[in-house]
């Protein structure tokens, strides 16, 4: 991967990740109920999730490759489309964010598979990769490597994203709360979407 397409991989998938969903809400939701230390065993089993579901991606992208290129090109145009739907949604989103504030203890063993089904058991997770990676994944260029990079970034990001959902406690909630604020993070988001998808398509 050149530092091009690196430089705008980060971004994407930063804005992605601080975006408030199924992950990002869980760890606001834990972190109020369970404190940062609990939660860390949720992200554990989170991240090992995403891992599975981009490992598996990238996997399925290469077999495509290797069948002929069509099928790619194909699957490629189709997640373009997918991702400039996400960005129209993103856009036009009047979403509200919030988090429980009462819960039971929940062993580290249950915190971590609630992490890991959250993020394989979630169809949007799946399009979300499999329309997204098309548009930074090299043919030419060796898949472990190109895979490794992939994870470190996205691992990285969804820890630190998830961190600051799980200390940033009343103040993360109260900006998020703030419907200007959630809008222009949606609308960063969106515009990412829209320039990954016009990377797709050339």
């Amino acid at each position: 991967m050149n530092l091009e397409i690196l430089a705008l991989f980060i971004p994407t998938i930063l804005a992605v990740s601080l975006t408030p969903g199924m992950c990002m809400t869980l760890a606001f939701t834990l972190g109020l109920t369970q404190g940062y230390r609990r939660t860390l065993w949720m992200m554990i089993g989170e991240m090992l999730g995403v891992a599975v579901v981009v490992s598996t991606t990238v996997l399925l992208l290469a077999w495509l490759l290797a069948l002929d290129p069509i099928y790619f090109r194909m699957l490629g145009i189709l997640g373009g489309i997918y991702l400039l739907w996400i960005a129209w949604r993103l856009w036009t989103a009047e979403e509200h964010f919030s988090g429980a504030r009462a819960g039971r203890a929940i062993t580290g063993m249950e915190l971590s598979i609630l992490g890991f089904t959250t993020a394989v058991m979630n169809p949007k997770g799946w399009a979300f990769m499999i329309a997204l990676l098309p548009g930074f994944l090299d043919a030419e260029a060796p898949i472990a490597n190109q895979l490794a990079v992939f994870l470190g970034v996205m691992l990285v990001t969804e820890f630190l994203s998830m961190s600051l959902y799980a200390t940033g406690g009343k103040w993360l909630g109260r900006i998020l709360g703030e419907d200007k604020n959630l809008a222009l993070l949606n609308k960063f988001a969106a515009l990412l979407m829209v320039a990954v998808s016009i990377l797709v398509f050339s």
